[in-house]
């Protein structure tokens, strides 16, 4: 086989392999409840269009792997790595957060599919309990 038609080929291959899937120890589904642990932390995103802005979100404790359950939901993407951060939205965003305490947080997971969505992954946050 020639040089250039092998090394097309090994292309082709490679691009038909399936992506390793997410691996950790804790795996989470996008729309379904979850309880998250970690420590509440303020980060700064920037929207293209209105600059900086300050967030909240959970350092977890552990890595964890999102999935949804529908295949080809656009706005809810497996992570294709561990993630350690979750991004506090909802009416809880605009509260009066622990920052920099250990809190146990209960919500809804979606993906980011905004300017303001600076992480991958948000909790549509229900509540928010200090530990």
């Amino acid at each position: 086989m020639r040089p250039s038609l092998r090394a097309a080929c090994i292309c082709l291959l490679l691009g038909a392999m399936p992506a390793l899937a997410c691996e950790a120890a804790i795996n989470l589904i996008y729309n379904k409840p979850v309880d998250i642990r970690g420590t509440l932390k303020a980060g700064k995103g920037q929207h293209e269009a209105q600059g900086a802005f300050a967030y909240s979100y959970v350092a977890l404790d552990q890595p964890v792997c999102v999935a949804s359950e529908t295949a080809g939901d656009e706005f809810n993407e497996p992570t294709d790595k561990p993630i350690d951060r979750i991004q506090i939205a909802g009416e809880a965003a605009g509260k009066d957060l622990p920052l920099g305490k250990r809190v146990k947080v209960s919500g809804t997971l979606f993906g980011a599919h905004t300017m303001w969505h600076a992480e991958d992954v948000l909790i549509d946050t229900s509540d928010v309990t200090q530990e």
